[in-house]
C-alpha cells in the first residue's frame, strides 16, 4: 500500500487563501506571494497582488492585528514595483480588511 504525503498549510497560508475567496471576484487575476526584486537578491514580498486593468491592488495578511508593520512593508513595496493601485491590510485572526491611507 502506498502512503500519501499531506502537506498541511500554516495558518498564514490559510488566511491569505481566505482572503483569495473574498477578493476574487474584484480582479482579473490575483498574484500570490509576488517576490519583489532584482535577479539576484530579494527587495521584499507581497502577499497577494491584484490586477484589474491598469491598476494593481497590493494586500499583506497577517495573522493578528500588527496594521503598522503591514503598511511599512505595503508602501515600501508600492514604492519599488512603482504600481498604481489601493494598499489593503487583512488581519486573519479577526477577518478584518482595511483600506491603509497615504
Amino acid at each position: 500500500m502506498k502512503q500519501k504525503l499531506l502537506l498541511k498549510q500554516n495558518k498564514h497560508d490559510r488566511y491569505v487563501q481566505e482572503l483569495c475567496k473574498k477578493i476574487q471576484n474584484r480582479y482579473d487575476y490575483l498574484i500570490l506571494d509576488y517576490e519583489i526584486g532584482k535577479s539576484k537578491r530579494t527587495l521584499g514580498q507581497v502577499d497577494i497582488a491584484g490586477v484589474k486593468d491598469e491598476k494593481t491592488d497590493l494586500y499583506e495578511v497577517k495573522c493578528s492585528y500588527r496594521i503598522h508593520k503591514a503598511q511599512k512593508q505595503l508602501k515600501r513595496a508600492q514604492k519599488i514595483m512603482k504600481v498604481k493601485g489601493k494598499l489593503y491590510f487583512y488581519c486573519g485572526s479577526s477577518g478584518v480588511l482595511e483600506q491603509i491611507n497615504d
